[in-house]
C-alpha cells in the first residue's frame, strides 16, 4: 500500500501553513479575516478527508467481514469433520473395552494381547493429535477475531485528536493568541462519529463448549485456559449498569470508604454518585470543556478535577462547592494524584510540565520541565517517588520530596496511555496504544544514590488487549491487575506462583460488546470494579 499523503491530506497541510500565516498577519494588522478564511477552508478539507477515510474504512470492514465468514465456514468444517472422528473413535473404544471386560470381568490385563496394546497406543495417539488439532484451529480462530476488532476499534481517530492537540497547543504558545478567541473551531468539529459496531457474539456461539462435547475435551482445553476471550470463567459478576454522562467517561474515583463513586466526561460535567442507590448526589455542569482526569485526597474532604480548558479546579467533595481554580498549565491537564497526607496535589500536563500544589488552598510549589507531553503520572503508595510518562514510552520516575529524576524504565517503542503502581511500591504497569501491558520490576529506587539514574528494562509484557488500553490499575492487595481498552473489553489480570502476571486474563468484563472503555476503578476494599465506557454509560462490577 502506498504511503504517500492522498491530495486531500497535502491540501490540509497547505491550508494550515496558510492559516499559520493568516494568524500572524491578522495579529499584525487587527484584521483576523486573514486567519478566518484559511481556517474555514483548513475545517472544511479536513471534514471531506473524514468522510472519505470513513467510505475507505467502511470498505474495507466489509470486505474483512467476508473473509472472516469464509475463514470461519472453513474452520467450522474442519472442526466439524475432527470431532465426528474423534467421537467415532471413543464409541469404537468404548465398545472394544465393555467386549474385554465381558469376556474377562474379573481381569482385564491377561486378556488382551501385547499387539492390541500397541493399536490402542496408535488410537490414543491420533486421539491426541486430533485434540490438538482441534486446539490449533481454535486459536487460529481466535487470531483471526482479534485482527478484526483491531482495525474495527482502532486509535487512529483518537491519535488524530491527540496530534492536532498538541499542534494547537504549541501553535497558540508560539504566537501568544488566547485559544479561547478559537472556541467557536471546537464546537465546529465534531468528533462523536463512531466506528461501525458489529456485534462477534454469533461467530464466538460457533466455538461455544456446547459445540464440543466435554468427555472429548481434556480438562486443559476445557478449563478456560487456551483462551481468555472465548471460555473464561469470571469471579465478577454485573451488579449495575449507570446512565451517567452523554459522551466519553473519561475518569472515575471511588472515595475512600468506598460508598461513593465520582466521574468525569467529555460532556463537561463531574458526577458524584451514591452506589448504594446508584442515583446522583451532585453533578459539577460549569466546565467549559471535557473532563480528562480527577482525584479524590485520602481524607476524603476535597475533589480535583483536571479539564481540557487547561484549568486544575478543587472542589469540596462533600457540598460540590468550587474553593479555586488553578491556571498556570499550558495545556489540557491530562493526568491528576494526591498523596497519602492529603497535602500535596501533582498534575500531569500535555505543556510538557508537571506541578506540585499545595492543599487545601492551592499554591504552587515546583515545577518540573519534561521533553514530551505528559499523558499519565502515578504516585508510589510509600510516599517517596512518583512516575511519568509522556509520547516517547519512557517513564521517569522521579522523588517526590526533590523532584530530582532517579531511575528510567525503557525497553517500550510505543506510546503510553495509562500507568499505575502497585501496593508494593514496586511493580509499575503501563498499558501502550498497541494493546500490550508493560510491567516493570523496581529496586527500592527510593535507595539509589544522589545524581545516578538507572535504565530498568521490562520484567514482562503482556499482549493484553486488541486496541488501545485506556486505563491501568491495581487491586489494593496487589494481587491482581485491571486493564480496560478500546476493543470494549475491560481484563483482570491474576498473579502467578512466581509473581509474575499471568498472560492469560481470568476475567473479562464485557457487559456490552462494540463499547470501548475509556477509565477504569476500584474501591478501596477491592470489591467492586467501575468502568467507563464510550457510550456514557458507568458499569459496576462485583467481586463473586
Amino acid at each position: 500500500m502506498s504511503k504517500s499523503p492522498h491530495w486531500l491530506e497535502l491540501s490540509e497541510y497547505i491550508a494550515i501553513a496558510a492559516a499559520i500565516i493568516g494568524i500572524v498577519i491578522a495579529a499584525a494588522s487587527s484584521n483576523w479575516i486573514y486567519a478566518a478564511i484559511p481556517i474555514l477552508i483548513s475545517t472544511i478539507l479536513g471534514a471531506i478527508d473524514r468522510l472519505r477515510l470513513k467510505q475507505n474504512l467502511r470498505s474495507r470492514n466489509q470486505a474483512l467481514e467476508r473473509k472472516l465468514e469464509r475463514e470461519l465456514q472453513q474452520q467450522g468444517q474442519i472442526l466439524q469433520e475432527e470431532i465426528a472422528q474423534a467421537r467415532s473413535f471413543s464409541t469404537a473404544l468404548v465398545k472394544q473395552t465393555v467386549a474385554i471386560q465381558k469376556s474377562d470381568p474379573v481381569s482385564l490385563a491377561p486378556t488382551i494381547d501385547p499387539q492390541d496394546l500397541r493399536i490402542l497406543e496408535q488410537k490414543f495417539d491420533i486421539y491426541k493429535r486430533l485434540m490438538q488439532s482441534m486446539q490449533d484451529h481454535v486459536a487460529g480462530v481466535e487470531t483471526s477475531l482479534k485482527d478484526v476488532v483491531d482495525l474495527l476499534e482502532g486509535t487512529a481517530l483518537t491519535e488524530r485528536v491527540e496530534h492536532l492537540e498538541r499542534h494547537f497547543t504549541h501553535l497558540t504558545q508560539h504566537l501568544g493568541i488566547d485559544p479561547a478567541k478559537l472556541n467557536y473551531l471546537e464546537e465546529s468539529i465534531s468528533f462523536d462519529d463512531k466506528l461501525p459496531e458489529i456485534d462477534i457474539t454469533p461467530l464466538l456461539a460457533m466455538m461455544s463448549e456446547e459445540s464440543i462435547s466435554s468427555d472429548l475435551v481434556s480438562g486443559e482445553l476445557n478449563s478456560g485456559d487456551l483462551s481468555g476471550d472465548l471460555w473464561s470463567k469470571p469471579t465478577w459478576t454485573l451488579d449495575r449498569t449507570i446512565e451517567a454522562h452523554t459522551d466519553w467517561v473519561r475518569c472515575l474515583s471511588f472515595t475512600p470508604d468506598g460508598a461513593r463513586l465520582v466521574s468525569g466526561s467529555f460532556d463537561k460535567t463531574i458526577v458524584l454518585w451514591d452506589l448504594a442507590t446508584g442515583a446522583a448526589i451532585y453533578t459539577l455542569a460549569d466546565r467549559p470543556k471535557g473532563i480528562f482526569a480527577l482525584a479524590v485526597s485520602p481524607d476524603g474532604k476535597l475533589l480535583a478535577s483536571g479539564s481540557w480548558d487547561e484549568t486544575i479546579e478543587l472542589w469540596d467533595l462533600e457540598t460540590g462547592t468550587p474553593l479555586r481554580t488553578l491556571t498556570q498549565h499550558q495545556a489540557s491537564v491530562r493526568s491528576l494524584a494526591i498523596t497519602a497526607d492529603s497535602q500535596t496535589l501533582v498534575s500531569g500536563s500535555f505543556d510538557r510540565t508537571i506541578k506540585f500544589w499545595h492543599l487545601p488552598d492551592g499554591d504552587s510549589i515546583e515545577t518540573i520541565s519534561d521533553n514530551e507531553p505528559i499523558a499519565a503520572i502515578a504516585l508510589s503508595s510509600n510516599g517517596e517517588f512518583f512516575a511519568s510518562t509522556g509520547d516517547d514510552g519512557i517513564i521517569a520516575i522521579r522523588s517526590i520530596s526533590s523532584g530530582e529524576s532517579i531511575a528510567e524504565l525503557i525497553g517500550n517503542q510505543h506510546c503510553i496511555g495509562s500507568l499505575a503502581i502497585g501496593p508494593n511500591s514496586q511493580t509499575i504497569a503501563a498499558g501502550t496504544v498497541n494493546g500490550y501491558v508493560i510491567l516493570w520490576h523496581l529496586e527500592t529506587p527510593q535507595n539509589t544514590p544522589n545524581g545516578e539514574k538507572h535504565q530498568i528494562e521490562p520484567s514482562q509484557a503482556i499482549k493484553a488487549h486488541a486496541g488501545q488500553i485506556n486505563a491501568c490499575v491495581f487491586s489494593p492487595d496487589g494481587e491482581y491487575l485491571i486493564t480496560g481498552s478500546v476493543d470494549g473489553k475491560a481484563k483482570v489480570w491474576y498473579k502467578a506462583d512466581d509473581l509474575n502476571f499471568r498472560d492469560k486474563a481470568k476475567s473479562i468484563l464485557k457487559g456490552d460488546p462494540g463499547r470501548s472503555v475509556m477509565s477504569v476503578s476500584i474501591d478501596p476494599n477491592g470489591g467492586l470494579i467501575a468502568v467507563g465506557g464510550a457510550n456514557g454509560t458507568i458499569q459496576l462490577w462485583r467481586k463473586v
